[in-house]
């Protein structure tokens, strides 16, 4: 059943690309040194309008990378596109990846959380499956390496790349999760596989919306309980089958007035999944990078870390897979 549903999305995917051609989105004007196309792909899926976003860098080679970027609660593909600054089209650009900036069904995901109240959750909307299409239609149309796919998403974003590592880990080369933790036993409602996957967490401690430590979070479609940070790092060590010790840096501080510090721990053993946390101290529910400015009511951006970068450099340097 979902193999049909996703062939039915990528022959509507291809139509609408052939359809539209490069599309100008609904965003802030992206820097002029952008090279590559921007498209607008939709298809249906189960009944259900679906659309996404696409960077495609210019001479993109046969067996480039492709990582998915997923928008917070109450936003979509040109929002979180605009929100990190367009700087992993930038990124793309330089390194030669695609780049994937899906819509969620009501500016929301269907993620692990039982009581997220979200439109996708209540309607029962197949993300993995959407996501699955993306893949399978860039794979066709733009040659795509499947074994070098990755996720990333801010907020209920990342609630969507912790999904995905939690269920399909052998789809993805790693993930990279932003202000977001696991929910909490009770209230995650994701099947686990046993599999192994390199994860990334970008939290702040002063994070109003998802609690550093642990407890309720969110607000309205995206609320739920979740556990940790820590708890987080430590779910994924286990699964990874990680015992040695930490590896601990503090970064550089960049600038004075900036009352945020940023410490990343690694957790890494030869031929095994790492794990890293970037823990922002003093910061919020934000991206950090120099292009874009969240409001100041969710928090603290720290001026020390360049989030995109950081994951990016996290993503270029996992082995291949078979």
């Amino acid at each position: 059943m979902k193999r049909a549903l996703c062939q039915m999305l990528r022959i509507g995917l291809v139509a609408a690309a052939i359809a539209a051609g490069p599309t100008t989105v609904n965003a802030a004007a992206p820097p002029e040194s952008l090279k590559g196309s921007v498209s607008v792909n939709v298809g249906k899926i189960a009944g259900f309008d679906r659309r996404y976003v696409l960077y495609v860098p210019p001479d993109l080679h046969a067996g480039s990378p492709l990582i998915f970027v997923f928008h917070g609660g109450g936003g979509d593909g040109p929002l979180i596109r605009e929100s990190t600054g367009f700087e992993f089209d930038m990124l793309a650009d330089q390194h030669g990846f695609v780049v994937a900036y899906p819509d969620g069904i009501g500016r929301g995901w269907n993620t692990c959380r039982k009581r997220v109240t979200s439109e996708a959750k209540q309607l029962r909307i197949d993300d993995v499956a959407f996501v699955e299409a993306i893949i399978a239609h860039e794979q066709a149309v733009h040659g795509i390496d499947a074994r070098r796919v990755f996720a990333t998403g801010h907020s209920f974003g990342g609630q969507l790349a912790y999904r995905l590592a939690l269920e399909r880990p052998n789809e993805f080369a790693g993930i990279a999760a932003i202000s977001a933790n696991l929910p909490a036993p009770g209230d995650n409602d994701c099947t686990i596989a046993g599999a192994p996957i390199p994860v990334m967490i970008m939290n702040g401690t002063d994070d109003p919306v998802n609690p550093y430590n642990g407890g309720r979070t969110g607000r309205g479609i995206a609320s739920g309980n979740s556990i940790s940070t820590e708890a987080t790092a430590r779910f994924f060590l286990k699964r990874n089958g990680i015992s040695a010790a930490a590896d601990g840096v503090r970064l550089p501080h960049l600038t004075n007035s900036d009352r945020t510090w940023v410490e990343r721990t690694t957790w890494s053993e030869p031929a095994k999944a790492a794990v890293v946390l970037y823990t922002i101290h003093g910061g919020g529910h934000v991206v950090p990078q120099p292009y874009f400015r969240f409001p100041t009511v969710v928090g603290r951006q720290t001026k020390d870390l360049d989030a995109p970068a950081a994951i990016w450099e996290f993503f270029s340097k996992i082995p291949v897979g078979p």
